[in-house]
Parts: C-alpha cells; structure tokens; sequence
C-alpha cells in the first residue's frame, strides 16, 4: 500500500535518486546544465525552499514531489520517480499530486503553479502531456533556447480561477 508523507527525509532523497530513470536524469541535465550526480540532484532538491513530500511502498520511497517559490503566489514544480513510481502507482501518485496543488490553493499560498519540461521529453514520451493535463496544467508556450544546453522547454501552468 502507498502511503504520502510530507517532509522527506535525505534519505528518502538519497534513494529515490540513485534510481532515477533517465529522461528525468536528462531533464535535470539540460535544465541545469550540469551533469548529473546523485549527491548533486540529493542535496538541490532536498534544499530548496516549499513542501515537500515522499509517496512509500512499505518503507521503500518511490517518489517525491514537490513546489519551490518563484515569487510570491507563484511557485514551481519537481518530482523525482523511481522507475517502480509511475509504472506501478501512476494512479495514486496523480491524486496525491492533485490533492497537494488544490491545497496550495486552498491555503492561499498559490495563485499560480508552473512546471517546465524539455521539449524533447514531451516529443519521445507523448503520455506526460496528457498526464500534465490530467494534473490541471495547460500548456502555455514554448520557451525557446530555454535549457541550459540551448534547447527548447515547454511551459504548464495552473492557475487558481
């Protein structure tokens, strides 16, 4: 059974990182324009500022997600999977997503929530636009020569109505 907690521990960070997929890994990549280390995504994501929380099967972390303020009501997203995360727990991982951004609204923390992906991870997996819109998001534009390597990004926002 899946459980959510809010406030990760490292090492739940440490775990889930050392199985990331790899377009995710490349999405860090060509965000950050660094090469990817379990210790460097570790410690940037778990150090950011904004809720956090870790999705378990039993006592093994297989996501953690989270929102990082960009200016005040604006904040952005991340998650971080396991291969096991979405292949296993698509479903509860959605609600449980779903249920964090209703409640940055609900608290009056947020009026907009963004998420930024590559765009050639949308091209090579087509599912995470519809996932993306199962979440609420609308896609809002393309960002060009957004990433740190020159590329392409495409942005999603939420916004509270």
């Amino acid at each position: 059974m899946i459980q959510i907690y809010s406030n990760p521990f490292l090492l739940d960070f440490i775990k889930v990182c050392a199985q990331l997929p790899q377009d995710e890994i490349e999405q860090l990549e060509a965000i950050s324009g660094q090469p990817y280390t379990i210790d460097g995504a570790v410690l940037g994501n778990f150090s950011i500022p904004g809720p956090k929380w870790v999705a378990k099967d039993g006592d093994e972390p297989i996501a953690i997600g989270g929102f990082t303020p960009l200016r005040p009501g604006v904040w952005q997203d991340f998650m971080l999977n396991t291969p096991k995360g979405f292949a296993e727990h698509w479903f509860t991982l959605t609600r449980n997503s779903r249920r964090v951004m209703n409640a940055m609204f609900a608290s009056g923390q947020a009026h907009r929530l963004e998420c930024i992906v590559p765009a050639s991870r949308l091209v090579a997996r087509p599912e995470l636009v519809r996932w993306y819109k199962v979440l609420g998001y609308n896609q809002e534009a393309t960002l060009y020569g957004y990433c740190a390597n020159g590329a392409d990004a495409i942005i999603f926002s939420r916004v509270q109505h």
